[in-house]
């Protein structure tokens, strides 16, 4: 009893679509033909294996039988009878449609199209869905269907295939014909890292199946294209895997030639080849990989020489902490604190006795004690974690809002508490709550080497951060090759392990690209978005140093960001190319 009451709770738990899939292959009959589709992109290779596959004498091999423009068909044994399908009964009853071919037939008749075949398929790419709006039915028939195999074939230098692409669309010679010597294209950056997004999203999540182990079978275009190797170690497992026999012999379809010189550089076809390769230079595309393990590529080789040299002591550098404070955002945090309370219990108890608190005190009342306490606590934690030599080389640029009613008359009594420089900026009402804005007002105060964004709820634990962080982009710079300051350091916050809360980024960066974030940013997503581009320059650290997010820790566990980050990102490392060509320090 205890197995089939395991299985009824298998099978009833509805966040598990894929567990019941799998469940349910062990009873699935299988069919007399394997029924397989290659699952690929456009110029990966996948008219060199269809071929194969066409010409194995147990396999009926179909080609894009769901382009959206046209059904197509690969002829065999001699002309096919005219089509009993067109696009748009294929594109109304697909279900139809995938039950004709895989009955392996030829249209109008009842004579199978190979006779003896043991597996029928035909490939499939990831437009001939989307642009019909049939994507339901392939992650129904076909990827979720069980009895269908899967072939997924692709590419690992993914800037092959996007230039591939330009090629062909720009030529309309998908095989056969070489491409033309002078056939030469811009490429945009950030049409790259679309198709870039595109194509991992793709062959990573998109085309995975519920049981993958058992029903897939993975090809990478690099290996297809060594015959030798090919054919003694991967034709022979591909066979099995369709359930035909591995003795045939592997032929090729005369029309599959390489298209491109077999020694080509791939170089030498983009017109703007070093702005894509500054782009793209750190990053995990195969191509620029490959080109930083054979040495120094020419624009790293070019790179403007560092800002400063590395400095024996690292406590010589200047510091600004931005540092918003607003009696207001206490005030809010104040009424809000019972929807942080994790007792059930005690929960209605808890949120009315809370709110009516609040409601019988003014807003001075309120927040002028938790203000300035919260002031203190950061203010004895910079304290205890900056020596007083170091201090001396340290401003915090306070922002207060101006008709703020703690701060904005007790600045006096800021500066006593804050234990280093201070400067004042007066926030205007049209910027309030917009803190990714007033980060950038704070920061274009500064003038000192490396800039922290901080809270007055932030708590530092460990001493000699300024050390460590210094050393960091020293040892950036000295990795990578950047100019010193082209990186981004974050500290290891207790309430968002592994997140960069708190990012340091040095006075380069502000001068590069002419403010601390884009414009586009408001009031969330700054410092994660600051670390992601420098990650693409393998110049983004942490340093084990902690510290804490004492309220906006707990307030929120998520950000939400709406706008997208792949574009700003290849706005500020285009822009830091022409800054850094133009200027060095």
């Amino acid at each position: 009893m205890t197995g089939i009451a395991d299985a009824i709770l298998y099978l009833k738990r509805p966040y598990s679509r894929d567990r019941r899939k799998r469940f349910l292959a062990h009873f699935l009959k299988p069919e007399p033909q394997t029924r397989f589709a290659v699952l690929s992109w456009k110029r990966t290779g996948s008219n060199l294996l269809c071929g194969i596959l066409y010409n194995h004498p147990e396999v009926v091999m179909h080609n894009e039988l769901f382009n959206p423009r046209s059904i197509n068909p690969k002829p065999v044994d001699g002309e096919s009878p005219p089509p009993k399908w067109t696009v748009l009964t294929r594109d109304l009853f697909p279900y139809e449609f995938l039950d004709f071919i895989w009955s392996a037939k030829i249209c109008m008749t009842n004579e199978f199209i190979r006779p003896g075949h043991k597996a029928v398929g035909f490939k499939s790419f990831p437009e001939h869905w989307t642009d019909v709006r049939n994507e339901h039915v392939w992650q129904d028939a076909i990827l979720e269907d069980l009895r269908v195999k899967k072939v997924i074939l692709y590419r690992k230098d993914e800037l092959a295939v996007y230039v591939s692409q330009l090629r062909a669309d720009e030529t309309g010679r998908y095989m056969t014909h070489c491409y033309p010597d002078d056939l030469k294209f811009t490429i945009d950056p950030s049409n790259f890292q679309s198709f870039l997004d595109r194509y991992r999203y793709t062959f990573r999540k998109k085309y995975k199946s519920p049981i993958v182990n058992r029903d897939t079978f993975w090809i990478n275009y690099e290996d297809l294209c060594d015959q030798e190797s090919f054919r003694e170690s991967i034709y022979p497992e591909l066979c099995k895997f369709l359930g035909v026999s591995s003795s045939a012999k592997m032929k090729l379809l005369r029309e599959t030639v390489k298209q491109a010189a077999p020694d080509e550089d791939i170089s030498t076809v983009i017109q703007n080849y070093d702005e894509l390769e500054f782009c793209f230079r750190y990053s995990d595309v195969l191509h620029f990989a490959n080109r930083r393990s054979t040495g120094p590529s020419k624009v790293m080789a070019d790179s403007v020489p560092v800002l400063s040299p590395p400095l024996e002591n690292h406590e010589d550098g200047t510091w600004s902490i931005l540092l918003p404070i607003c009696s207001r955002t206490v005030l809010l945090q104040s009424q809000s604190r019972h929807s942080t309370n994790k007792n059930a219990s005690t929960f209605n108890t808890n949120r009315f006795s809370e709110l009516t608190k609040s409601s019988q005190y003014t807003s001075d009342v309120i927040c002028e004690t938790k203000c300035w306490e919260l002031l203190h606590g950061f203010s004895e934690s910079l304290k205890m974690t900056v020596t007083r030599s170091q201090l001396e080389n340290f401003e915090c640029i306070v922002g207060i809002d101006i008709d703020d009613p703690v701060y904005q008359n007790s600045k006096d009594r800021l500066k006593e508490l804050i234990p280093c420089k201070v400067v004042f900026v007066d926030i205007q009402p049209e910027m309030y709550g917009k803190l990714c804005r007033i980060w950038n007002q704070l920061a274009a105060k500064s003038s000192n080497d490396y800039i922290v964004l901080f809270g007055d709820d932030v708590r530092l634990r460990d001493a000699g951060w300024p050390d460590q962080i210094a050393a960091r982009f020293h040892d950036i710079s000295n990795r990578t090759g950047l100019p010193f300051g082209a990186a981004v350091v974050a500290f290891n916050d207790l309430a968002f392990p592994g997140f960069p809360t708190f990012p340091v980024v040095h006075r380069w960066h502000v001068k590069k690209f002419g403010s601390l974030l884009p414009k586009q940013f408001v009031n969330q997503g700054g410092d994660p978005f600051l670390f992601e581009l420098y990650s693409r320059f393998g110049s983004a650290g942490w340093v084990s140093c902690r510290l804490e997010n004492t309220i906006g820790g707990k307030l929120f566990k998520r950000l939400s960001l709406y706008y997208d980050f792949n574009e700003l990102l290849t706005i500020m490392l285009f822009q830091s190319k022409k800054e850094m060509e133009m200027h060095a320090i």
